[in-house]
């Protein structure tokens, strides 16, 4: 008689969604990924980086307020950066939503504040 597979609670599943996981709320359609390499081709460089001084090519589209938190895949939300900026960014927002702070909290919350500073910095326009 073959074991019955090994399930996973719900607790389980709440807690991986309370320490960041967001996977369920990811746009994983064609359109998404074209609006993303979209914007990658319009601004190839990290704008973390940038924002720092730091000429770094962009390899990721980063959620400036995470899914997680309560961002949304609209393109004002999204920012070029590279692997080790989404990773540190990441890790602050684990971080946040671990302590159950509220959305409302983001900028009272020094490292993610930063990082959405950050984010909003953009080049002078030249013409």
């Amino acid at each position: 008689m073959a074991n019955k597979p090994t399930t996973f609670s719900s607790r389980t599943k709440t807690i991986t969604s309370r320490n960041g996981g967001s996977a369920h709320l990811r746009d994983r359609s064609a359109a998404f990924r074209r609006v993303c390499e979209r914007l990658l081709t319009v601004d190839p460089l990290c704008r973390y980086c940038r924002s720092q001084g730091r000429i770094t090519a962009a390899t990721v589209t980063d959620h400036i307020i995470a899914l997680a938190l309560g961002g949304t895949n609209d393109t004002s939300n999204l920012a070029p950066a590279c692997r080790d900026c989404n990773d540190r960014k990441s890790t602050d927002e684990k971080r946040f939503i671990a302590k159950r702070y509220d959305l409302v909290d983001v900028m009272r919350d020094r490292a993610l504040a930063v990082w959405i500073a950050h984010a909003a910095f953009r080049l002078p326009e030249t013409d």
